[in-house]
C-alpha cells in the first residue's frame, strides 16, 4: 500500500510542475531564481510523498486506546508542524512576502461573522448529506454492518477542554493556511480537496471522509469567492469545536462508553 500511496503522490507532484512551466499554475510565487524554483519543487514533493506515505501507515495501522493513552499529548499535532514548516520553507524560496499576501489573510469584521455562518450551516449540510450518502449506501446493500468509531474519536471524546481547544485552533489555522491558503490558491478548490481528504484518511473511517471532502469543499468556496482566509479559518474552527465539544462527548455518553 505504501508504495501505491508514493507513486500516486509523485505522479501528483509531477503533475503540478508540468501545469507550472505549462501553465503557470504557481504564477502567484515569485521565485528570484532557478535555483528557488528547484528548491521549491523539490520542497513540494518530499511534504506529499512524505505525508502521504505517514497517512498509509497510519490508516493501516490504527493505534489502540491503550497506545493513545501513552502517547504524548504534542505527537496529535506532528502533521500541523510539518505543515508549518513547509510553508515557511516555501514563503522563504519565493522572496518572503507579506504573510497576509502569501496566505491571502485580510481582517475583516464581515467575513468573520460570514465564516461563523458556514461553520454552522456547513456543519448542518454536512451531516444531512452523509445521512443521505449513508442511507443510499444501506439501501444498496453497501454500508458495513457494523461500524465502530476509531480509537482517536473515542480518545478526543474524553480529554480536558483545553486540549481540545488547542485541537481545534491548530486545526482551523494551519490547515486553512496549508490547504486554502497555499495548496487551493494554486491547484485548484477540487485537486486541494481532495489532498484534504487523503491527509484526513489514517482515521480509516469512510463515512468521515465523505463529511470531510463535503465541508472541504464548503469552505473551500468561500475562500474562492472571498479570495480571503480568514472565512475558512473561521468556519473550520466552528465546524471543529461544534464536533469535539457537542457532538462527539454526547455521541459517546449516549452509547455508553
Amino acid at each position: 500500500m505504501s508504495l501505491s500511496v508514493i507513486i500516486v503522490m509523485t505522479l501528483v507532484w509531477i503533475a503540478i510542475i508540468v501545469a507550472n512551466e505549462r501553465y503557470g499554475i504557481l504564477r502567484c510565487d515569485d521565485f528570484p531564481n532557478l535555483g528557488a524554483k528547484i528548491f521549491a519543487y523539490v520542497w513540494l514533493g518530499l511534504l506529499l510523498v512524505g505525508v502521504g506515505s505517514a497517512t498509509a501507515y497510519a490508516a493501516a495501522h490504527q493505534p489502540t486506546a491503550e497506545q493513545l493513552a501513552k502517547m504524548s499529548f504534542g505527537s496529535f499535532f506532528f502533521l500541523h508542524i510539518v505543515f508549518v514548516i513547509f510553508l515557511l520553507g516555501w514563503w522563504l524560496a519565493t522572496r518572503m512576502p507579506s504573510f497576509r499576501t502569501f496566505l491571502n489573510i485580510r481582517a475583516s469584521g464581515e467575513d468573520a461573522l460570514a465564516g461563523f455562518a458556514i461553520g454552522l450551516g456547513g456543519w448542518i449540510v454536512t451531516i444531512l448529506l452523509v445521512l443521505l450518502v449513508a442511507l443510499i449506501l444501506s439501501g444498496a446493500g453497501l454500508m458495513p454492518q457494523k461500524l465502530e468509531p476509531p480509537a482517536m474519536i473515542a480518545y478526543m471524546a474524553k480529554v480536558a477542554w483545553w486540549k481540545k481547544a488547542l485541537v481545534v485552533f491548530s486545526a482551523m489555522t494551519v490547515e486553512e493556511a496549508f490547504f486554502r491558503g497555499f495548496l487551493q490558491k494554486r491547484i485548484g478548490l477540487i485537486a486541494s480537496t481532495i489532498l484534504f481528504a487523503v491527509a484526513h484518511a489514517g482515521y480509516a473511517q469512510p463515512m468521515l471522509l465523505v463529511g470531510v471532502t463535503i465541508i472541504s469543499l464548503i469552505i473551500g468556496t468561500a475562500f474562492y469567492r472571498t479570495k480571503n482566509l480568514l472565512p475558512g479559518i473561521v468556519a473550520h474552527g466552528v465546524f471543529d469545536a461544534v464536533q469535539l465539544f457537542v457532538i462527539i462527548p454526547i455521541a459517546f455518553r449516549m452509547s455508553g462508553f
